[in-house]
């Protein structure tokens, strides 16, 4: 196995396309690439030579992420996901803006979009998934930043997502995410229901010992002075910590495509979601390009 991370995203195609050669499974830091094309070679050739390529998105493979899914897929409670608002931000300080390469052209040109960003389109990728709905039609930048060598540094965007089975783009859902290097930290979600919302404030790195979110219903208490929503904690079992889950969900598809080449369903799975993911961030780097304009995508 070969484990790529905090490489400069240009650089990283010829890493990965090396250890795919030699015959090494490559789990790698995202964003995978600077573009969908190079993405999907490294895929054609991953296919080739019968070893598996997976991207670091860690909270994904948290056991508390399985049951959020499971939480907001009963509709009978939940009603229909309609809307996912998230953020994800930190303050770097002047080393930060100065070195890391999280804030260069030549290093990763992507930015916040492609760093912090990601999280916040993965998190609706899967939400959506589960409730059949992950079709994407179109992606949108409505506010960004640039530093000094044209990397987003803050950005407000907007993700498009339909039922997989319809033709145009009626009763869409809808992402909406804010991610920034200039602002302290949050790492927050709201998951709107028909009936009910989720939120949690630690669904990328979860707090010590904690594995909970908070659903609120749509009884609002009334009296003279104010209202409140109906709110109840919800506490699910703590599992591994999620970088292990990662590591061992990896080894787990590594030894499928051996076994089964890339037949193995999980597998193929994963890795379209994360090839879809790397499409969001261009379409929204594009719309950035363009001023703004909503990106299709197909």
């Amino acid at each position: 196995m070969t484990l790529l991370k905090w490489f400069e995203s240009r650089i990283k195609k010829d890493w990965i396309m090396k250890a795919l050669k030699a015959k090494k499974h490559v789990l790698c830091e995202k964003p995978v690439s600077i573009a969908a094309s190079d993405y999907e070679e490294l895929l054609a050739v991953a296919k080739e030579a019968g070893r598996y390529i997976m991207d670091g998105t860690m909270f994904a493979h948290n056991s508390r992420t399985g049951h959020l899914l499971e939480y907001i897929s009963r509709e009978a409670e939940f009603g229909k996901v309609m809307r996912i608002n998230s953020e994800f931000t930190f303050r770097g300080d002047e080393d930060f803006f100065d070195n890391d390469i999280r804030t260069t052209k030549n290093g990763d040109p992507y930015g916040c979009i492609g760093d912090l960003g990601w999280y916040c389109v993965r998190l609706a990728q899967i939400v959506f998934k589960k409730v059949d709905c992950g079709t994407v039609t179109r992606a949108q930048t409505t506010f960004w930043e640039l530093n000094e060598e044209g990397v987003p540094i803050d950005a407000q965007c907007m993700v498009f997502f339909r039922n997989e089975g319809a033709d145009n783009d009626i009763d869409e859902q809808v992402l909406s995410f804010h991610c920034s290097f200039i602002h302290p930290l949050q790492q927050r979600v709201s998951i709107i229901g028909t009936k009910q919302s989720l939120e949690m404030v630690d669904y990328v790195i979860p707090r010590e010992g904690s594995s909970s979110w908070c659903v609120h219903g749509q009884d609002l208490t009334v009296n003279d002075e104010y209202c409140v929503r109906s709110s109840d904690m919800v506490e699910v079992p703590c599992g591994s910590v999620q970088e292990v889950l990662m590591w061992r969900n990896f080894s787990k598809h590594c030894r499928a495509v051996e076994r089964d080449g890339w037949q193995a369903e999980d597998a193929n799975v994963l890795s379209a979601i994360s090839l879809q993911n790397q499409k969001i961030v261009d379409a929204l780097m594009e719309s950035i390009e363009q001023n703004g304009k909503p990106i299709r995508l197909h």
